[in-house]
């Protein structure tokens, strides 16, 4: 016996399946996470050591791209876009400090940006930044941190690690993208590679 559907029927499940897509889109919205914990630093001897620098951290990121969003209330409900600022980088130093404190706490002999005779520095290749509103105001942001080391006398790096970095901060972009760039080092630093590579230039 032939199904007979009504006019009616098809109307409803149509919009039952359109409410459906909409309901699953904030599914896949970006949701607060705990970034993991630092690994531990391998710590080395850096009197015995080449002195290292942090010249630079660049971004392949285009100016204007859309990093990510403002989410509000319990649902996440998304509001206005964040975009990269090409000047945000070049407009800092906190960067370039944190790393030489960092290279410090592992052992390395760390020099200013033109001193040290292997130069580091760093390329973020990809970024997610998120902002949330609920209850407590705060931001998080992911990167993908392309590191080379250079013999300060030359311009072709003898060694490349990438990285993943994570943070979340309450308020404040570069709170959230410092704090991501610090846990990508860290992991830089707690690689047996990238202390093998320093060692080799001994």
């Amino acid at each position: 016996m032939p199904l007979h559907i009504s006019r009616w029927t098809v109307l409803c499940l149509l919009f039952s399946a359109a409410m459906m897509t909409l309901t699953g889109c904030s599914s896949v919205r970006p949701t607060p996470t705990v970034p993991e914990a630092a690994p531990p630093m391998i710590m080395v001897d850096g009197q015995s050591l080449p002195s290292i620098s942090f010249t630079k951290l660049f971004a392949d990121i285009p100016g204007g791209r859309i990093t990510g969003y403002h989410y509000d209330g319990l649902e996440y409900t998304r509001g206005y876009a964040h975009k990269w600022d090409e000047n945000f980088i070049n407009e800092s130093d906190d960067f370039g400090y944190l790393a030489q404190e960092i290279l410090g706490d592992a052992g390395y002999r760390a020099q200013d940006p033109s001193g040290g005779q292997l130069h580091l520095d760093a390329t973020i290749r990809k970024l997610s930044y998120n902002s949330y509103s609920y209850k407590v105001d705060f931001d998080q942001a992911e990167c993908e941190l392309d590191w080379r080391l250079y013999r300060a006398t030359e311009e072709e790096p003898f060694f490349t690690f990438v990285t993943n970095g994570e943070g979340r901060v309450d308020g404040g972009q570069s709170g959230a993208i410092r704090v991501a760039f610090e846990l990508g080092l860290r992991r830089l630093m707690a690689a047996e590679d990238f202390v093998t590579a320093v060692g080799s230039q001994k």
